[in-house]
């Protein structure tokens, strides 16, 4: 018999992309993994009940830049984790998943693997119930071109062509990866790779995107620049990372894709880098100013409120991992949208929910009737104060496939 599950006494955060959206009181009826009915006063006998007392309930956040690779006491240090032994590196790795799904995140999207097989590995334990973790749209390892950043090959695969990248492409699928990221443009972070730089063309991207679709898989891209950002745009990439400049081609190349693209901008790594947080770990004052991340900051600033007002879709995520954007502050994304990009608490939320299911092709984002039962019960009202979502002791419960996959021990020992 399915297993059904009835949570009472909430308020619901339907996530239905209303920008003034707030809970309401309502129940939420779960059969198996799936939610089956949202409404107040629902009767559901022989169901397992639970008395959420007040608490808010909202979809499972999501994050679409992620690099699990990164154990929680990262720096900088890539070459360090490329190195490390694969069985301590794994129970890093499983230390972070945890974390994501500890922070209220039921669904991640890889954005890069440090170690080739990390994002499958981590997938494959927690659909095994070895761990406990997020949905997870694996990654392997970027991809970069002959010449440009990454281009030296010690962290990321390199093509020089069309055809070679096809064949790193379905190499990664033949895998098992499903979202395979290239880099296609600098980061001023390396001073001899601008982020004004473009690497790759049309034909290779066309070429990447169409082996990717054949496989049941999509492209990403790291774009900072408008040159890159527009390439992306016009070639079928589905999630530009980054796109921190956006002159008036790249976004009307970004508009024309507006029902099956979507921008991840990492906002708050940015922020955060700008604002001092980095300085500890080597990030002298000095070393961002020749970064030019202060004027990317405004400029992606600027960009986001033009993305808004045309409609783009955004998606929350990125970077999370060093010490200066810690693992389990994911949810700061979302602080720097409402306080920097104008949006109101619920529009930065949706950028979690509603907007990350369809972006990773899984029927989540919506506390609605027929979608997974992936779930988040936070006390407060984030649609009024968003940084309760960054709160661990606000932090009730997550509920993953109609379960409780984590419960805080701190109000349920």
């Amino acid at each position: 018999m399915t297993g059904r599950l009835l949570l009472t006494n909430a308020r619901v955060l339907r996530c239905t992309g209303a920008r003034d959206e707030r809970p309401a009181a309502a129940d939420v009826l779960i059969e198996g993994d799936r939610i089956a009915r949202v409404a107040p006063g629902i009767e559901a006998p022989g169901a397992r009940v639970a008395d959420l007392r007040g608490a808010t309930v909202l979809p499972g956040l999501g994050d679409a830049h992620t690099h699990i690779s990164w154990p929680l006491d990262f720096v900088f240090d890539h070459a360090a984790v490329a190195a490390a032994a694969p069985g301590p590196h794994l129970l890093d790795v499983a230390a972070v998943v945890r974390t994501f799904l500890e922070s209220g995140y039921t669904l991640i999207i890889g954005a890069g693997t440090t170690q080739p097989l990390d994002d499958l590995h981590a997938r494959d334990a927690i659909g095994r119930g070895l761990i406990t973790g997020p949905r997870i749209v694996p990654s392997g390892p970027m991809i970069a071109e002959v010449g440009g950043l990454g281009g030296d090959g010690e962290l990321m695969e390199v093509a020089a062509d069309a055809r070679q990248l096809r064949e790193l492409v379905a190499r990664q699928c033949d895998l098992g990866v499903k979202a395979l990221k290239l880099f296609i443009s600098g980061d001023g972070v390396v001073p001899e790779h601008p982020s004004e730089d473009v690497y790759m063309n049309d034909a290779m991207l066309e070429a990447a995107v169409a082996e990717a679709d054949r496989h049941g898989a999509f492209i990403t891209v790291h774009a900072r620049g408008s040159a890159s950002v527009a390439m992306a745009a016009r070639t079928g990439v589905r999630i530009v990372h980054h796109a921190c400049f956006l002159d008036d081609d790249a976004l009307k190349a970004l508009e024309a894709r507006r029902d099956d693209l979507w921008v991840c901008p990492g906002l708050h790594y940015l922020y955060a880098v700008v604002s001092g947080h980095a300085a500890p770990y080597g990030m002298t004052p000095d070393r961002v100013e020749a970064s030019g991340y202060p004027r990317e900051l405004t400029s992606q600033i600027e960009g986001l409120h033009r993305l808004r007002e045309t409609g783009i879709k955004i998606l929350s995520g990125g970077d999370f991992g060093h010490q200066w954007t810690r693992h389990g502050t994911y949810a700061a994304e979302l602080q720097r949208y409402v306080e920097l990009a104008g949006m109101t608490a619920a529009e930065a939320i949706h950028t979690a929910t509603r907007n990350m299911g369809p972006a990773a092709g899984v029927e989540t984002g919506e506390v609605r009737e027929g979608l997974l039962a992936d779930l988040l019960v936070v006390d407060g009202d984030p649609t009024e104060d968003v940084t309760i979502l960054q709160d661990p002791a606000r932090r009730r419960a997550v509920l993953k496939d109609g379960t409780f996959a984590y419960l805080n021990p701190g109000i349920y020992p």
